[in-house]
């Protein structure tokens, strides 16, 4: 059942089409995300891609919810409306009455609400992967905060971590060369830190733009 209903709104969300604007949603994302952390994440994945474990099995494949173009200028009426509503469509395969069965309208306007968040507009890029990357890989240098003050920061001699909050630190209009930076290394690339490390064996071009879109978040911080 629930890969049903996953499947039926990822293919209304493909057949539908979309352009680059977006609409401002009147849903909860806060609920919303927890209506798609407790079901829709099986077909669309954690972060709204279509990579979720569900998904490989589908005859259409869940739609990349991080590009802006897959909900364009549709509101939110429009699309639950698509999903609850099954006048004029035929082929069992493609029914969207199952998921207006199993949720309430309010539900699916939340969760929309939180679909519509894991997007920025204009950008293929998605900062809840971006940030639990950094995470991962870069905080325990350049800190949590982005401050350069990471718990290995400490021990690390001559040119200390990037401060990534610093007025000094200009990232809008230098996103390729941090990216760059990050790929090939800051030793290699413009003779930085010995420390900052090649990450093109680690983590794919896709996963890098979206630590850069993550990284501007904390200079707002």
């Amino acid at each position: 059942m629930r890969s049903r209903v996953v499947a039926c709104f990822g293919f209304f969300l493909i057949m539908t089409g979309a352009s680059a604007a977006q609409v401002r949603s009147k849903g909860d994302i806060k609920r919303g995300e927890e209506v798609f952390k407790s079901l829709c994440w099986t077909c669309h994945g954690t972060y709204g891609r279509g990579d979720g474990p569900a998904g490989k099995y589908l005859a259409h494949p869940p739609p990349d919810l991080t590009d802006p173009r897959v909900f364009g200028k549709r509101t939110d009426v429009e699309i639950v409306s698509g999903l609850t509503e099954t006048k004029g469509q035929t082929g069992a395969s493609h029914r969207t009455m199952v998921i207006g069965d199993v949720l309430k309208k309010e539900a699916l306007q939340d969760a929309v609400a939180y679909m519509r968040s894991l997007s920025l507009p204009g950008k293929h890029v998605s900062l809840s992967a971006g940030k639990d990357i950094y995470d991962t890989f870069c905080s325990a240098c350049h800190g949590v905060k982005g401050n350069g003050r990471g718990p290995a920061a400490k021990n690390l001699t001559g040119a200390k971590p990037r401060d990534f909050t610093s007025k000094d630190f200009v990232i809008e209009g230098h996103e390729e060369q941090i990216k760059k930076t990050i790929f090939e290394g800051a030793a290699k690339t413009f003779h930085g830190s010995p420390y900052m490390p090649e990450w093109k064996t680690t983590l794919t071009e896709p996963q890098i733009a979206d630590i850069v879109e993550y990284i501007k978040t904390l200079k707002k911080q």
